[in-house]
């Protein structure tokens, strides 16, 4: 309620038009993101560009057509949070970007997050999956915040070289040397 007061405006792109803006905040993310774990910046953006190139989120929105959903939240003219849900039987919010300084105060993620599931639901989809939420405590208590709930699962890696584990092991150890801290 407080985001709808505030006069936050909402996008709604099916097609990939505001890609680059979404980009743009994901970009700023990396940064607070690399200042929030002790993490070199440069390191931080490489990770992030190499992970999700821009490229590969215009192939997603291309190859998925009307399942590509990207919810833009506009505070002043300026963009404030950016989502990209994947929608089908069910629904998945596969990331979530901010500059925080305009998103923190507007609320602006919460009210993406109730439209995204608004929209969801208006679409008969029968589950909505928030992402992963892994060991961050702030993530977790912001999705119960919305109703949430969480679901522990197995993961597998069938491999015929332990490749997971020896990239487990390389990143472990750099973590240690950089100083690095899981938010």
């Amino acid at each position: 309620r407080k985001a709808e007061k505030s006069g936050i405006v909402v996008e709604l792109d099916t097609t990939g038009r505001l890609l680059p803006v979404y980009y743009q905040l994901y970009l700023q993310s990396l940064e607070r993101w690399a200042a929030q774990q002790n993490e070199p910046p440069w390191l931080a953006r490489w990770r992030g560009e190499r992970r999700d190139p821009l490229r590969k989120l215009q192939n997603i929105a291309r190859f998925m057509g009307d399942a590509f959903r990207l919810w833009v939240a506009w505070v002043d003219n300026e963009p404030a949070a950016a989502m990209i849900v994947l929608q089908s039987r069910n629904a998945h919010s596969t990331r979530s970007v901010m500059n925080k300084a305009l998103a923190g105060p507007s609320r602006a993620n919460m009210l993406l997050d109730r439209l995204a599931i608004e929209d969801a639901c208006n679409a008969g989809c029968r589950a909505y999956h928030l992402g992963e939420t892994g060991s961050s405590e702030s993530l977790a208590h912001f999705k119960e915040q919305i109703g949430a709930e969480p679901h522990a699962y197995a993961e597998y890696r069938l491999e015929r070289l332990p490749f997971t584990r020896l990239d487990r092991n390389l990143r472990a150890l750099v973590k240690r040397v950089i100083g690095f801290k899981d938010a």
